[in-house]
Order: structure tokens, then sequence, then C-alpha cells
């Protein structure tokens, strides 16, 4: 009996597909079980890892060991009907329709592996401030980064009851800043460093990042959810 992935909205899933790649495109591991479909993905420097599940009417449980996303994603792209059901065979991914045919052959199993973050401890963390940043506010910080050019730092702070953000470098003088005025806040923030890189990573499936941020170990998750799509993006601060 043929194992069938159905998907009733393929137009989401290249938007899960091309959130992933964002962050690494190359050998990625598909988990597929409780009607969803997941994957854990690090930067190349570990800095920046996206935990993401993507919702499906589809009670299949196995693996998928990915070699190439946007490859994966192109040609998905290529079937017009937005209800599509694929066949996973042992060692690729079948689509037999009318129009478009392809076989996608996956790596064997332990060939890539997962990056090594504990998932339960991070949940776990008591997250000292939240707040909402929406994607207005962060393409007008990336506008900021035409004048603020020298740097590939972000700080998100508080001041004078305001949540603020500032291109700059803190560590090295005379360098140009940037800072926008972001939302009043109503809780206290320490600047915390970012890199900006990383904030560019995030994909924006809605309008708005819920944004907490656990002082004591460094770490910022940025949570958004929409159409059966969740993303968690995981952030090291960086030093001053």
């Amino acid at each position: 009996m043929e194992k069938l992935l159905k998907l009733t909205n393929k137009s989401e899933f290249l938007k899960f597909l091309d959130a992933v790649s964002k962050i690494n495109d190359q050998g990625v591991i598909l988990d597929i079980k409780d009607n969803k479909i997941s994957a854990l993905v690090s930067s190349l420097d570990s800095t920046l890892i996206l935990h993401t599940n993507f919702d499906i009417d589809c009670d299949l449980e196995t693996t998928l060991n990915i070699p190439d996303v946007k490859k994966l994603k192109h040609v998905l792209d290529t079937i017009e009907k937005d209800e599509v059901e694929l066949v996973i065979n042992n060692n690729n991914i079948q689509y037999k329709g009318t129009d478009v045919k392809f076989k996608y052959h996956l790596y064997e199993e332990g060939f890539i592996t997962k990056p090594n973050i504990n998932l339960d401890k991070i949940s776990k963390f008591k997250y000292d401030v939240e707040f909402e940043l929406d994607k207005g506010n962060l393409q007008r910080i990336f506008k900021g980064c035409g004048f603020a050019h020298e740097t590939n730092k972000i700080y998100f702070y508080t001041e004078d009851g305001k949540l603020m953000a500032e291109l700059t470098d803190r560590s090295r003088h005379n360098t140009d800043n940037f800072t926008l005025s972001i939302d009043e806040a109503s809780f206290n923030l320490e600047a915390v460093p970012l890199n900006l890189d990383n904030l560019r990573l995030l994909s924006s499936i809605d309008e708005k990042f819920d944004v907490r941020v656990n002082t004591e170990f460094g770490v910022v998750v940025f949570d958004i959810q929409n159409n059966g799509i969740k993303l968690k993006y995981i952030i090291s601060a960086l030093t001053q």
C-alpha cells in the first residue's frame, strides 16, 4: 500500500518550506506525525534556530530526509493545483499528476543530523519581557540599515516608557546609529543586542511576532503563527 502525503493547501506548504530554506536549505529532516510536518534547523553559526510546524489533514507517520529544500519547493510550485497527493517511497517523493510528474530522491536515514538543542528546556525558560513586533516596524528598521550600514547589530531596550530598536555597535567608537521607537512599554528592558542578519531571516507569514526575552541566558524567541504554520525562532543574544 502506498504512503500518501496529502496537502490540502500547497500554497501554505510552500511558505513553510520557504521559511525553512532561509535558515538552512541543504540537508533538512521533516518529521511527519500527529497531523503535522515539523522541522528543526539552525543557521551556520548556530545563533539562530527555527522550530516549525505545518498542520496537515493526514495521519501519515514518517521521516523525510530532504537534500535540498529549495529544489523541492521549486518543483512543487510547478503544480497548479492547491490540493496535492505525494507518494512517499523508500528513497523518494513522487508526484503522478496528469500534467506534471516528478520523482525527488531523498537521503538515507542517518545522513542528516538535527541541531543539538533541547526544546523542552527552552520552553520552560522564564521570560522576563514579552512584547509584539509587527512587520511594519521591521521594514522601518531595515530601511534604517541604509544609513547605519557600518553595523550588523540591533539593540532592543526600553527608554522613557517606550520600547526602542537601535542600529549601532556599542563596542566601537564613532559608529553612526539609527533609533526607532516601536511602542509604549510597561516593562524595563536593558539593551539586548542581536545579529541583524538573523532578523532578516524571519519569515513574516503574519502581521506581527510575539517576542519573549530571557535575560539570564541571553535568548530571544520570536513566535508567529498563521494558516496552520507555526514558526518559533530562537536567537542567541550577542555581547554588547
